[in-house]
């Protein structure tokens, strides 16, 4: 009776252990990591966010960092998908990977990395040889649409851009048939939040003056052609707009490291 009683337990602890579905599994590797360095009104910070694990029992994200390929470390835990690393310095570069954890515990493997260099094209970018001109680089752009309005990250040349490359509507010497106004209007142009080159099309104008006269008025016309263009501002401190057409010479700028409302980003 004994023998049968230890028999009959046995048979329980067995049959309770085998039921038990222990997840030994880790979670899918975090993907879609991005990130973006901001300044907002002087505070200075990496926005990284990715995509949200669809895994149950998901726990929460770990967040780590390394400067300068140096010692990887933790330096945040978080259950959202989106994080704002405030401890950062002007002109370092940083990776970053990040960690999902399960309720149980286990820790997917580290994502690939994401390597940033703190430096805001955000600002005013002066143009060389044109001393009062400059052109504005936006950030986190405002986007409305008829369903409503949301923020579009990144860098941004807004549309409709213009620079005035001469202007001689009142010089009296001027003859019929003479181009008295030239100027370059850009397109909206995206800023990569990685490799910090966008692209977009200019359209050159030309005001001639024509050959019709009304009374004592001559009457100017427009001739406007489309050029591609690419911008590259990899360098914090000059950048570049390249046009496709041999009739055009590259611009070159200096970035003034100020916001388009004038506040300086560093002191």
């Amino acid at each position: 009776m004994k023998n049968n009683q230890k028999l009959f337990q046995s048979l329980i602890i067995s049959s309770l252990f085998f039921s038990c579905n222990i997840d030994e599994d880790p979670p899918a590797i975090v993907d879609n990591v991005r990130g973006w360095f901001t300044i907002n009104e002087n505070n200075i910070g990496v926005n990284l966010s990715w995509k949200h694990s669809n895994d149950n029992d998901f726990q929460k994200y770990i967040i780590y960092k390394s400067k300068s390929g140096g010692t990887v470390e933790v330096i945040a835990e978080t259950e959202d998908n989106f994080f704002k690393d405030s401890s950062v310095e002007w002109l370092e570069y940083y990776n970053y990977f990040i960690q999902s954890v399960d309720k149980i515990g286990n820790e997917s493997d580290l994502s690939d990395t994401l390597l940033l260099r703190i430096y805001s094209v955000s600002g005013n970018w002066g143009i060389e040889n044109f001393d009062s001109t400059f052109l504005c680089i936006d950030h986190n752009q405002t986007i409305s649409t008829s369903s409503g309005s949301f923020e579009q990250k990144g860098y941004f040349l807004s549309d409709g851009y213009e620079l005035i490359i001469n202007d001689n509507s009142n010089d009296s010497t001027s003859f019929i048939g003479d181009t008295i106004i030239s100027k370059m209007l850009f397109s909206a142009c995206n800023i990569d939040s990685s490799s910090l080159v966008g692209n977009g099309w200019m359209t050159y104008q030309t005001t001639i003056l024509d050959t019709t006269v009304n009374g004592d008025t001559i009457r100017p016309t427009n001739n406007n052609f489309p050029i591609y263009f690419d911008m590259d501002l990899k360098n914090p401190n000059s950048g570049s707009i390249s046009f496709s057409s041999s009739l055009f010479d590259n611009l070159s700028m200096q970035h003034s490291l100020k916001f388009c409302n004038g506040n300086d980003i560093f002191n």
